[in-house]
């Protein structure tokens, strides 16, 4: 959190505008008459709505093939007008998911930067305390993701909105990060309004922490959901002790918790023995039944260095209900994290991950950072690497080691056939979001 708020500082004093609009700009000031010749003048230029945007896939001989998707951003501004000042330090997109009265429905943390929000900075970093720096927004779309309604902040809302899960008939709930104690809000009205309540502690009476991930829910035939499964961890141990909890009530208490031993294990790295675990994780249903789980792990290149943007992505699968699971598989052994897992209608899993260190062989292999996307063809027993996609890179570098200008990730299936995946994109202060679909196996 400290190096990331560092870097968009030091990343403030950058122009995101071309010398011929920075120079259209120069005469025009918000708050004066100039307001409306500002919007004529950069008419062409409106940012809103959706982009074309080119997608890589990987063509399974080592080289790549271009597809077609759409790109756009969202910021939130003082006056909801393009080209102001974007507030605080930005705003990112943790959930969007797609209701059942035809709505989208987008929810975000926006970083106020304002100390007196939220007490001493070691406060705000640290998340020990009742208030966070970061605030829960949501925005819907009527028209699959093209346009907007600006930003607002939930009411009485504090830390990152993450879990975002759709209940069916217009209930929804997420719950709160970086705030303690960790809150779990319910709306009924399709996200207009919201309650809340402290989230349930473990069995032992610890705090159990949320991730920036998805839940496994299992609708009945009316679109309800009978029963809701997550993944989290416990707070405060090392290594970390990832668990699995169900609720039968939509999410307002939580029941039959397990902790695979399947998920911690041993591991040499540089000589020394270390003991591997994972935190945060997403959970679907496969087509045939079994649950698939996306792990972040804390392998030794985590311990080793310190640093959370080097975690890696494991799987693991349980064929008789979360009874037991399957030992993990490492999928990518570091800078891949924040998996989410979507089934789509054919059974494939499209699994969607922030790119935040390319570590290929152990080694930083380019700067590239983004968002890719891998899919499986058989319930999540093996995953077609080769043919991934990069859904959207830059490269950057700020001299600093390990910076993580990429974070957390949401994606949902839309009514015609496309994906929407939403991304921390640092260096635009803004919530990316990318309209894709994958190629017919």
């Amino acid at each position: 959190m400290r190096s990331r708020r560092l870097f968009l500082k030091q990343l403030g004093g950058v122009s995101v505008f071309s010398p011929l609009v920075t120079s259209a700009l120069s005469n025009v000031l918000p708050g004066t008459e100039g307001d409306e010749k500002m919007k004529n003048a950069l008419k062409s230029f409106e940012p809103r709505g959706w982009k074309q945007h080119m997608i890589k896939q990987g063509d399974g001989k080592g080289g790549w093939v271009i597809r077609l998707g759409q790109i756009q951003f969202h910021h939130y501004t003082k006056r909801g007008v393009p080209y102001h000042p974007i507030l605080g330090q930005g705003i990112w997109a943790f959930g969007v998911t797609q209701m059942d009265n035809g709505e989208l429905i987008l929810l975000a943390s926006w970083d106020s930067d304002n100390d007196q929000s939220h007490g001493t900075e070691p406060q705000c970093e640290d998340f020990k305390g009742p208030t966070a720096c970061e605030k829960p927004m949501i925005a819907f779309s009527r028209d699959q993701g093209k346009t907007w309604t600006e930003f607002q902040r939930i009411k009485g809302g504090e830390g990152r909105p993450v879990m975002l899960t759709y209940l069916g008939k217009g209930n929804l709930m997420f719950q709160s990060d970086r705030v303690i104690p960790i809150m779990q809000y319910f709306s009924s009205d399709y996200g207009r309004t919201w309650d809340r309540s402290p989230l349930q502690l473990t069995s032992t009476g610890q705090t159990f922490m949320p991730c920036d991930s998805n839940t496994a829910v299992d609708y009945d035939a009316n679109g309800v959901a009978e029963r809701v499964g997550e993944i989290g961890y416990i707070y405060g141990t090392k290594p970390t002790i990832g668990m699995v909890r169900w609720s039968d009530d939509g999410g307002r208490t939580w029941n039959k918790e397990t902790i695979p031993p399947q998920w911690q294990w041993q591991q040499n790295y540089q000589g020394q023995s270390y003991t591997v675990s994972t935190s945060e994780g997403s959970l679907v249903r496969a087509a045939n039944g079994w649950l698939v789980a996306a792990l972040r792990s804390t392998l030794p290149h985590v311990r080793a260095l310190n640093n959370g943007g080097l975690s890696g992505t494991v799987t693991s699968i349980s064929k008789d209900d979360g009874s037991t699971w399957s030992p993990i598989k490492i999928l990518f052994e570091a800078g891949r994290h924040h998996a989410h897992l979507l089934r789509l209608p054919n059974g494939d899993i499209v699994m969607t991950l922030i790119l935040r260190q390319d570590v290929q062989n152990g080694k930083l292999a380019s700067y590239r950072r983004g968002c890719e996307a891998v899919i499986s063809h058989d319930n999540g027993q093996t995953w077609d690497v080769a043919h991934k996609y990069i859904l959207d890179e830059f490269s950057f570098s700020n001299g600093l080691p390990l910076s993580n200008p990429t974070g957390h990730l949401f994606s949902t299936l839309l009514d015609d056939g496309f994906i929407l995946t939403c991304y921390g994109h640092y260096p635009s202060k803004g919530a990316c979001l990318i309209r894709w679909k994958p190629v017919a196996s």
